[in-house]
């Protein structure tokens, strides 16, 4: 179950990182890089949301109900601790996160293994 764990608390952490981050460009724009304002930062934080939810529904198919509710709690562990991380590695994260976020939950749905 390590591995569920992980990639759980990963995808927590990619849209936790967009969400925060996405949420607060509008109050503060000299604070973040040019490309947040970009397409691919938009649609790469909706596919990052997206994808941390579509865990939940999975994990309730695969493995039941006691199961779903540690999903969602990995999930929002992963959320919280993103705030540690400095600003720079959570723009990282919103670059990365969609393309991470796919190949986690391709994994997560049987399509190839990481």
């Amino acid at each position: 179950m390590g591995f569920y764990f992980t990639v759980h608390l990963i995808l927590g952490a990619l849209a936790g990182s967009s969400g925060s981050i996405m949420s607060k460009i509008s109050s503060h724009p000299s604070q973040y890089p040019k490309w947040m304002w970009s397409p691919w930062a938009t649609y790469g934080t909706a596919l990052s949301g997206l994808c941390a939810l579509a865990a939940i529904p999975t994990t309730f198919v695969e493995w039941g109900f006691l199961w779903t509710l540690a999903t969602i709690g990995e999930l929002a562990l992963g959320a919280a601790l993103i705030v540690v991380l400095p600003l720079s590695v959570r723009f990282l994260l919103v670059g990365i996160g969609p393309i991470i976020s796919v190949v986690i939950i391709g994994a997560l749905w049987g399509f190839w293994r990481i």
